[in-house]
């Protein structure tokens, strides 16, 4: 006998068959039936059959949570990054118009230079 939270099943021989009862936590008799060994060996094929699929459901469920929480963590890394080459890029521009600001002040200084030197 296999006493759980909600009750038992009661699994045994009985007048040569295999006997299943389901009994809730105050003794209450909920399910019983007689089975032959056949019909007992499919019952638990079948038992086995869906509780490995409820095992691979629990599991790819915990997988998709786990490749759905990493999916939002490369977004937000991939987001941060475009962000923050975006914020580069503002600088890189500013820089690029700084830089040419200085060469246009040094042609200007040249050109003075060259106007003083051809006076």
């Amino acid at each position: 006998m296999v006493r759980q939270e909600g009750g038992r099943w009661d699994v045994g021989i009985k007048d040569d068959a295999v006997y299943v009862q389901r009994v809730s936590e105050g003794d209450e008799q909920l399910f019983d039936d007689s089975l032959d060994s056949d019909e007992a060996r499919k019952l638990a094929e079948l038992l086995t059959k869906f509780a490995d699929k409820l095992d691979r459901s629990d599991t790819s469920d915990d997988s998709d949570e786990y490749k759905d929480s990493k999916d939002k963590e490369s977004k937000k890394s991939k987001k941060s990054k475009k962000s923050k080459d975006s914020d580069d890029d503002d600088d890189d521009e500013d820089d690029h118009d700084d830089e040419d600001d200085d060469d246009e002040s040094d042609d200007d200084e040249e050109s003075e230079d060259s106007e003083k030197s051809s006076d």
